[in-house]
């Protein structure tokens, strides 16, 4: 299965390629995997670099992430019930903060893994795309931090409290609760770099994202309902809204890249419409796409009945020639006349004449006898 997804993916790398001018950046398998696991050390030695050095202020990182419970009013005490939890919190903390300080980079080094093959001035455009993914990202940190973990811990804490249980919770559990929920959100808020990609790539049209709406609102609260750390339709909520908003944002800004795209290439566009007018014409004449269609009632067309019954006399005809003949030769049956009178040979061999020596033997034996 892995290799599966390892050709599809190194295909994408050769096509994208293509696409920038460069026809003759096909790779081997081997060679898209020497790439793959270049990426893969440069984003895990930058990911212990940042981890390293974002672990000498843990004291001051697990300050910040007791944050949010003093935020939504929550006097819960936490307790430490592991000798190893302490230090493995300490890590956890650090290592969610170093993703977040290095992301941007993390995002640069995937992006020339992606798209292959840059000129020197094609590898301007990936800096806003850094950007602006990092910025993202940032945003749905922040959002997670202030806004979503607070009200998340205070529905949960007041849950608890209603059904009249006592408010203690571990370490460890708390920990591992905040920082997964700040990362989810933040990674959750790459779907517009991710929506717009597939624009640019016109595997997502203007068009299609518009007619989609609402079918891509199911498809946010699954996803949403997927990611969540927690089963809750609060959490849920707050994940899923955001996202759709971002979503409506991206199908205006498809419009905009739309519009540029076709002031710049009218004639493709123009061939594209043509296309689709042509896709549309044939569909609505179709009998399935036709509302007063009914495939089991009696509305087959003549045309229909003649080509049916052609084809059945056709297949008649020819099982008719299949059987053996049953006709008449000189007023007896065909099979009877040929068992009784087989055809003579065309040449018969005339009785060859006997030698003078034969005769002689002939005449000895009849004496004899």
């Amino acid at each position: 299965m892995w290799k599966a997804l390892l050709k599809k993916l190194f295909k994408m790398r050769d096509k994208l390629a293509m696409d920038l001018g460069k026809p003759d950046e096909e790779k081997p398998f081997l060679e898209h995997l020497e790439d793959l696991r270049t990426m893969l050390v440069r984003m895990a030695v930058t990911l212990l670099i940042f981890v390293i050095g974002t672990f000498f202020f843990y004291k001051e990182l697990f300050h910040m992430i007791m944050l949010p419970l003093k935020w939504a009013g929550i006097n819960a005490k936490l307790i430490n019930i592991d000798p190893t939890s302490a230090f493995m919190t300490a890590v956890n903390v650090s290592m969610v903060a170093g993703i977040i300080l290095c992301f941007p980079l993390l995002i640069y080094f995937l992006l020339q893994f992606v798209l292959p093959g840059l000129k020197h001035n094609e590898k301007k455009l990936i800096f806003p795309i850094v950007g602006i993914g990092g910025g993202l990202f940032m945003t749905g940190v922040c959002f997670a931090y202030f806004l979503a973990l607070p009200g998340a811990l205070k529905f949960f804490n007041d849950f608890g409290t209603d059904l009249g249980f006592e408010q203690t919770w571990t370490v460890e559990q708390y920990t591992t609760f905040a920082t997964r929920f700040i990362l989810i959100f933040g990674v959750s808020f790459e779907l517009p770099v991710i929506v717009m990609a597939l624009v640019k790539l016109e595997i997502l049209t203007y068009k299609t994202m518009k007619n989609t709406w609402k079918q891509a609102l199911v498809a946010v609260v699954i996803f949403a309902a997927v990611i969540t750390p927690t089963q809750d339709i609060f959490t849920l909520m707050v994940l899923a809204g955001p996202l759709y908003i971002l979503y409506l944002a991206c199908i205006w800004l498809a419009y905009f890249m739309e519009k540029k795209d076709r002031a710049e290439y009218p004639e493709y566009y123009a061939q594209l419409d043509k296309d689709e007018k042509e896709l549309e014409k044939e569909s609505a004449v179709d009998d399935w796409d036709n509302e007063s269609y009914n495939p089991l009632g009696d509305s087959a067309s003549d045309d229909d009945d003649e080509d049916y019954k052609r084809s059945r006399r056709m297949a008649e005809e020819k099982e008719s020639a299949a059987q053996p003949s049953s006709g008449i030769v000189d007023g007896e049956p065909a099979g009877e006349a040929e068992r009784r009178e087989p055809p003579s040979p065309a040449h018969e061999e005339k009785p060859r004449e006997k030698l003078e020596w034969e005769a002689d033997d002939d005449s000895e034996r009849r004496n004899t006898d």
